[in-house]
């Protein structure tokens, strides 16, 4: 996943200009503080500031997904943020994650706004990304509203704002198949392919005897030393080719 490509930040002016607080809880302990004194807390350290709700018929799914990168758990609310955090597993540089972390509370010309982001994302250089889920098809009007409101928040706080907005079943389901061979990457220098790639069997035969040589393509799969359109469904005709640096 590409955390460099952020939702917009909207210009604002003096008479647009909101004000917010942000509610949080950290250690066991609720706390709240004005924006401009909470650029500092490690919100990836924090408790979720909601729960899950659940009814009868409910139409999505919420569950824990186990993050081997970082060794925990991360709860997730639908099957898109499920595929979120798929990607951030496989995603350099993350060091943490914490789910729900905040309520922003606005004060606007129009009246109060709240918003609980989806994740709080730590990386291994310090920097943070707030992060939303939401189908792309799903982003409708107000929905926009609150991103542009969040993009503005998270800029002025040195973050990052990022929207993961895809939505396909069979890159979640590659992925989600690849990732227990993460053990099998070798720190052996990877054999030069052809330019245009070649079978994912053939890969796999030069990477090892059998069902050895398969568990190491993909886990230089999952890591992204090699790869392949996880659009479509993996197969031995696949074609596999080397990250271009």
């Amino acid at each position: 996943m590409d955390l460099t490509q952020q939702w917009p930040v909207p210009p604002t002016t003096e008479a647009n200009r909101t004000r917010a607080r942000v509610e949080y809880r950290l250690d066991g302990v609720q706390l709240e503080l004005d924006a401009v004194d909470c650029d500092s807390v490690p919100f990836e350290r924090g408790d979720p500031v909601r729960n899950f709700p659940s009814w009868r018929l409910k139409r999505h799914y919420d569950g824990y997904h186990w993050m081997g990168a970082l060794g925990a758990s991360v709860g997730f609310e639908s099957l898109t943020e499920r595929g979120c955090l798929i990607e951030l597993d496989r995603t350099p540089g993350v060091v943490a994650i914490a789910s729900q972390p905040m309520w922003i509370r606005w004060t606007t010309p129009d009246g109060p706004r709240e918003h609980c982001p989806d994740y709080f994302v730590r990386l291994d250089d310090g920097h943070a990304v707030l992060m939303d889920v939401k189908p792309a098809t799903q982003i409708k009007d107000d929905v926009r509203r609150q991103f542009d409101m969040t993009a503005v928040f998270a800029a002025e706080r040195g973050w990052r704002y990022v929207v993961y907005d895809a939505e396909s079943v069979v890159r979640e389901a590659n992925l989600r198949f690849l990732g227990p061979f993460r053990d099998w990457a070798s720190s052996e220098e990877l054999p030069m392919l052809p330019e245009d790639g070649l079978p994912l069997a053939e890969v796999a035969a030069l990477l090892g005897v059998g069902s050895e040589g398969f568990a190491h393509c993909y886990a230089h799969l999952w890591s992204g030393a090699l790869e392949a359109d996880l659009d479509q469904a993996l197969n031995i005709r696949t074609i596999v080719w080397q990250r271009s640096v």
